[in-house]
């Protein structure tokens, strides 16, 4: 895993930054200060592309460099010479490899500094290419658990950023921007809940249930629930929740690829999963055979204008494989060639950005804690996930969005796939290649397949 998830009894001092050793004192000062000159004219170019606010940059040997007109919204403090090689890289893999090693620091407002991330560069086509390679060659349902627990059996360390009610992990619904994260979730709670048309007695399927919101929210309401995780600390959390407050619900340690209930559900909510699943037309088949006629699915997810456009940081360190994005127009596609109907779509850009900076602001107060649990390198990490969402979400550029989706399975529907001749086809080839992978899967040790370097 990127980063380890220490134990109060094996960490070193929380207060022990993870920096590298400054270099010899014999080092040619020319050295540094080549390095230093090449940082400062690549951040000059990036201020005269972006319209950003004024910052400030503190060299390891102390000088303070200004950029931008008006006072400094945040300073970039460079501990390391590796750390200017970083930032005149201007490669936003790099810059947040720094910042986790503790080469470079940021000060004072991070959305702010943030806002330049547009326009950094994200040139890995190794990564890029092996995030596709991989779950082809070995099957999704081999990786899967190794990739959802890179992020989320971080030792629930996500809960110090969460509302403190319902503990979710996607935006609430908030009525101004300065609401709490509590009336966000349960306002997108009651939503979700209504949108489903759910009734005590009702049978509620929960895909990713995390750490349990809507499960507890529907449960409490006599709903019974069934739900799915990859994650085995969220399954403890969830089992622990069901028993004190004596729910009627169960959590299954399940992939989706791989669930195979005996009965339909009334209704099936998806909250901030279908990013990791990324096969729309497969989870639309499944949604199908799952659902009762005349079942509702919610679903809400993060979309992007591109079809593949996951940061290198992210398949690294947040979520590996094949997560992405949603790219609305092959989702509608899929819902299109289903049997299903939209009954609703709103966007949910605003809510996002709101969520993901309430998440910003509550992980930032709780460093020392946090520090202290899970030690800095998973403090710096999250960080970088919370504030470059925030900051995705809050782009000029609208390139990235996010929305509520719910579909209905019409009681009268004839459950039929109205797919074109040629997807038809291809579905059928993709099947029959990946009955020969899962076959020719059995000849060599489980693992051999490793993610580059």
């Amino acid at each position: 895993m990127s980063y380890p998830v220490q134990s109060r009894s094996n960490q070193s001092d929380p207060d022990r930054s993870p920096r590298r050793p400054q270099p010899p004192l014999g080092r040619k000062r020319g050295f540094r200060t080549a390095a230093r000159e090449r940082t400062i004219a690549a951040l000059r170019r990036l201020v005269a592309r972006v319209e950003g606010q004024a910052f400030c940059l503190i060299s390891p040997d102390g000088d303070a460099i200004s950029f931008g007109k008006g006072e400094p919204s945040f300073t970039l403090r460079v501990h390391h010479p590796s750390g200017l090689d970083a930032l005149s890289s201007l490669d936003a893999l790099s810059l947040a490899h720094a910042y986790m090693e503790g080469d470079l620091d940021f000060e004072g407002d991070l959305l702010a500094a943030f806002h330049y991330q547009e326009r950094f560069s994200d040139f890995h086509p190794a990564t890029y290419l092996w995030r596709r390679l991989q779950p082809m060659l070995v099957g999704r349902t081999h990786v899967n658990p190794e990739w959802i627990a890179l992020h989320y059996d971080a030792e629930n360390a996500q809960l110090h950023a969460a509302d403190a009610i319902w503990h979710t992990y996607t935006p609430g619904v908030y009525s101004s921007d300065d609401e709490a994260l509590e009336l966000g979730a349960d306002r997108k709670l009651a939503l979700a809940f209504d949108a489903l048309r759910l009734q005590a007695d009702h049978s509620l399927l929960d895909v990713g249930c995390g750490w349990g919101g809507m499960l507890r929210y529907s449960a409490q309401r006599g709903v019974k629930v069934t739900g799915l995780t990859l994650s085995r600390l969220q399954k403890e959390y969830v089992d622990q929740k069901i028993a004190e407050e004596r729910l009627p619900a169960k959590v299954h340690y399940q992939d989706f690829f791989t669930f195979d209930p005996t009965e339909r559900f009334d209704a099936i909510s998806m909250m901030g999963v279908i990013e990791d699943l990324s096969d729309y037309r497969a989870v639309m088949r499944s949604l199908s055979r799952w659902l009762k006629p005349g079942g509702r699915v919610y679903l809400d997810f993060a979309a992007e204008r591109k079809r593949f456009n996951t940061h290198s940081f992210v398949t690294q360190h947040i979520w590996p494989g094949t997560f992405r994005m949603v790219f609305m127009p092959e989702f509608v596609e899929a819902v299109r060639e289903s049997p299903f109907e939209l009954m609703q779509i709103d966007n949910d850009r605003r809510n996002y950005y709101l969520w993901a900076r309430g998440m910003y602001e509550r992980w930032m107060r709780n460093r020392e804690r946090i520090e202290g649990e899970h030690g800095e390198r998973l403090w710096r990490t999250f960080l970088l996930l919370y504030v470059g969402v925030a900051a995705t979400m809050d782009r000029r550029s609208h390139s990235a969005t996010a929305y509520r989706v719910v579909l209905e399975l019409p009681a009268d529907s004839d459950g039929e796939f109205h797919t074109t001749r040629t997807v038809a086809a291809i579905d059928r080839a993709r099947g029959l290649l990946r009955a020969v992978r899962d076959r020719l899967f059995g000849l060599w040790p489980r693992g051999t397949l490793a993610a580059p370097e």
